[in-house]
């Protein structure tokens, strides 16, 4: 005897409450792959979003946080984690990424936050030369313009643990000071501005994920992060936003360029002097369940519209 259909009722109300596919199925007694079918079909049918996580799962601890504040440990058993990277933040109305990220933040409420490198630009400090017509901000202004984007982000994730990776742009403001006025350069330390955020070069994730600015470079540089590590492998820096995965004896890993929450045309890049690049605007959201990483996602923006599993944001 055929068992009667599950309404879909029933389904969303299991999905609301505990927020996985595998204890919404156990608790309504059929397996996890037709339960994600017929997930599919009332997401399509309704036009509603299920969750993929209950806030009450998002579990973060050993989060170990070194002195010397160079590979931060933490650990994530599920739930996501939000990486942006490469804000490049000048002063202005913020860009249609970075309220992407702000919004999805407050809507997700994830339990860990990461700024990937380079949210400070220093275009006044840096060591190449000016461009003709420019008229970049002083790194005073700078310095207030991120102050005022990342307590958007601190008020949008306000349980979250936030760390910041050093990018190459964010260590010019002390590059500069040690090379022109060493004796202040113990006074020029960027992230001491910003109470509340971890800072390091590298945070491993559950030790299989690596966050960090920068690594390879090139056109096959995500590739080849995830290939020589041997682990997931997340950094900005290049600003293209892309997934490329590899797998082998190992199993399935992930090399993730984070893109960037600044407007590519912008004019903090002028210095491209209007040639096309391969950079896309948006960000990355990984998800831990157990543990394991699933498959990385992305926000992305294009004309102009950030979007995100297939809706606007």
């Amino acid at each position: 005897m055929a068992r009667k259909k599950i309404p879909d009722e029933e389904i969303i109300a299991a999905m609301k409450k505990f927020g996985s596919s595998k204890l919404a199925a156990e608790h309504i007694g059929m397996s996890v792959r037709a339960l994600c079918h017929r997930k599919a079909k009332i997401q399509e049918q309704y036009g509603v979003v299920l969750p993929a996580y209950s806030a009450k799962q998002h579990t973060v601890a050993n989060t170990y946080i070194p002195d010397n504040r160079r590979v931060i440990q933490h650990t994530v058993d599920n739930g996501h984690v939000f990486i942006a990277s490469d804000c490049h933040y000048w002063p202005g109305e913020s860009t249609v990424a970075h309220k992407a990220f702000v919004k999805l933040l407050t809507e997700f409420k994830p339990k860990t936050a990461v700024l990937n490198g380079d949210v400070f630009d220093g275009a006044r400090i840096s060591r190449h030369a000016a461009l003709m017509g420019t008229n970049p901000p002083t790194p005073k202004q700078e310095l207030e313009a991120c102050q005022d984007r990342l307590d958007e982000i601190a008020k949008a994730s306000k349980n979250a643990i936030k760390f910041w990776t050093y990018g190459n742009h964010d260590i010019r403001l002390f590059n500069f000071a040690a090379q022109n006025a060493p004796e202040l350069s113990e006074f020029t330390d960027l992230f001491s501005y910003f109470p509340g955020w971890h800072t390091g070069w590298r945070v491993d994730i559950n030790k299989d994920v690596v966050v960090k600015h920068r690594w390879a470079n090139g056109q096959h540089a995500v590739y080849n992060n995830t290939l020589r590590s041997g682990k997931s492998f997340v950094t900005g820096h290049l600003h293209k936003l892309m997934v490329t995965p590899w797998t082998d004896y190992n199993g399935r890993r992930y090399g993730v360029d984070t893109g960037t929450l600044a407007e590519p045309t912008g004019d903090q890049f002028v210095y491209v002097e209007e040639n096309p690049v391969n950079w896309c605007a948006g960000f990355c959201v990984l998800t831990f369940e157990n543990g394991k990483l699933l498959p990385p996602e992305l926000c992305e923006v294009i004309d102009g519209v950030a979007y995100f599993r297939g809706q606007r944001v």
